[in-house]
């Protein structure tokens, strides 16, 4: 007899949700320069220029979180990314206006989870899917998620390269949506 597992859809899916924060460009040369006191003509030299335009922002949670109790469930045997996108928290005092940091000022990236010194890459944008309010990230395969997700801590990174340097820090949320998957003999259970 050979049995398989519980159809995708059977379940609904575990959403994410974390705030992250793509801090102040201050730029490279500047902060090298302070930090070193290296002359600019010998930053200027050892760095490329593009090194400025590089982000990356990352959270580490607990793999506690009330969002991911569906996973400690007695047999659940998979979980994959179904959907993964940014969206951008307006500040408040900077409405969408001029020098406003909004998603439109990234170009590239990809989403990786991290735990048990184990790093998987799981999505990842280009400017075909970045708008100013929201990004939509390409799923990188169907890879099982469950021992990344379950475990004590993990940490979710965001990174990748900006269009152009941020006036401000620009502020948004990664939300990601998960398929479980049961094994069979639970799901009749």
């Amino acid at each position: 007899m050979n049995l398989l597992p519980v159809p995708v859809a059977a379940l609904p899916p575990v959403v994410l949700g974390v705030e992250l924060t793509i801090d102040l460009n201050e730029g490279l040369r500047r902060s090298l320069r302070t930090a070193f006191g290296m002359k600019t003509r010998a930053i200027n030299l050892r760095i490329d220029p593009s090194m400025d335009l590089i982000f990356l922002c990352e959270k580490t949670l607990p793999g506690t979180l009330p969002c991911l109790a569906a996973l400690t469930r007695p047999g659940v045997i998979a979980v994959t990314l179904r959907e993964a996108h940014l969206a951008w928290q307006p500040d408040p005092e900077h409405p969408i206006g001029r020098g406003t940091s909004t998603l439109a000022a990234l170009e590239s990236g990809s989403c990786f989870l991290t735990a048990n010194s184990r790093k998987i890459a799981i999505a990842s944008f280009s400017e075909r899917n970045i708008h100013p309010t929201h990004v939509t990230m390409e799923m990188l395969g169907r890879p099982n998620l469950l021992e990344y997700l379950r475990s004590d801590w993990f940490t979710l990174e965001i990174s990748g390269t900006n269009r152009r340097r941020l006036t401000r820090p620009l502020a948004f949320s990664a939300v990601l949506e998960f398929d479980l998957q049961l094994n069979p003999e639970a799901a009749e259970a």
